[in-house]
């Protein structure tokens, strides 16, 4: 008996909005070295009112690029123009409304247990 791949994990967006998504996954990976992650309404249905995409760095990784502020204060302005010229990035090239954050994982990992679908494993053959 031949062992049948496990099916991709349902991704909200369709096609081939997904096949972009994984592409600017891509991207991201070579960037920053780390995957980004699908997250939100977008990872588990079709009901969204934009694609969440969250780019998790180890904790020290996240602190060198966006040394901490204050307590209840988001970071630098460094993370707001990455974020947002991210965005807008990833809605270039994608033609989804992505909303992509960059998160120190720490704090990912404690504020937001839900569903996560790793963008960009694929190669542009599928495999």
């Amino acid at each position: 008996m031949t062992e049948q791949p496990a099916p991709r994990p349902m991704v909200g967006v369709g096609m081939p909005a997904a096949l972009h998504l994984d592409a600017f996954g891509r991207e991201i990976n070579d960037a920053f070295g780390h995957l980004p992650y699908l997250v939100g309404t977008a990872a588990i249905g079709k009901t969204w009112r934009d694609v969440d995409v969250r780019l998790i760095l180890p904790d020290d990784e996240f602190d060198h690029l966006f040394p901490p502020v204050e307590s209840g204060r988001f970071p630098d302005g460094l993370w707001s123009l990455l974020c947002a010229a991210i965005s807008e990035l990833a809605r270039q090239r994608t033609g989804l409304p992505v909303d992509f954050q960059i998160q120190r994982q720490t704090y990912a990992n404690d504020r937001y247990p839900g569903v996560r679908h790793a963008l960009g494993l694929h190669d542009r053959n599928g495999q």
